[in-house]
């Protein structure tokens, strides 16, 4: 592979669909900045990078690798459910991977693991996907370390936010005071994530700083 695109690969965040289970594939993201002639050209992008500085703000763990798991075969609600659980339960990440990507469930994999909290549990009780349980584990992070208001996050999913939206609209929140919920409906609207981006003066290249620097304390 040549080392432009290679470079390119591993810079780019992993997108995924949090309403079914994502396809793994490998994404080289040819638009990243604002265009007002295409307005939506970059959002794929946007939405993508933005759930990855999540991750890696929260748990440690460089951009770069996230993407190279999945280019190597592991969706990404998997990496948001391991890290998370590991996070709240002790038992390690990479052995949590392993055992998922050997096809065993999660339920299986986090038994009697303590800290998890109800909601989580009874979705792994009726043997949620790991969509499913990355949504949860995203919701609990944006409410517990991003300062997002557990109503809101509510509904947003209510609307029909995926994870990246919801994750986009909570920086987006914070950086305009505007409500979540009216933001998603401007985009339900016809509004690109690219424009309101443009209209709160955050660049693309600064949405990995707006993400972190949202992120603060010990992950609860």
């Amino acid at each position: 592979m040549p080392r432009p695109l290679l470079a390119a690969l591993l810079l780019a965040a992993a997108p995924a669909l949090p309403r079914s289970e994502s396809a793994v594939s490998c994404h080289c993201f040819k638009d990243r900045s604002y265009d007002p002639a295409r307005p939506a050209a970059a959002d794929p992008y946007l939405l993508a990078t933005t759930r990855s500085s999540l991750l890696s703000a929260v748990f440690g763990v460089s951009k770069a690798s996230l993407v190279r798991a999945v280019m190597s075969g592991t969706p990404p609600e998997r990496l948001w459910v391991a890290y998370w659980s590991a996070s709240r339960t002790g038992r390690d990440a990479g052995t949590l991977l392993d055992g998922a990507g050997e096809g065993r469930p999660w339920k299986a994999l986090l038994a009697g693991a303590a800290g998890l909290g109800a909601p989580f549990e009874g979705a792994l009780a009726r043997g949620a996907s790991d969509a499913e349980l990355a949504a949860l584990a995203v919701d609990q992070v944006l409410v517990a370390r991003a300062g997002a208001d557990a109503g809101a996050v509510r509904a947003l999913r209510v609307g029909n936010a995926s994870t990246e939206e919801t994750i986009l609209v909570t920086v987006l929140a914070r950086r305009t005071g505007a409500p979540g919920p009216q933001l998603l409906e401007r985009v339900r609207a016809g509004a690109s994530w690219g424009a309101l981006l443009a209209e709160a003066g955050l660049a693309p290249e600064a949405l990995d700083a707006a993400v972190r620097a949202s992120v603060s304390g010990a992950v609860r």
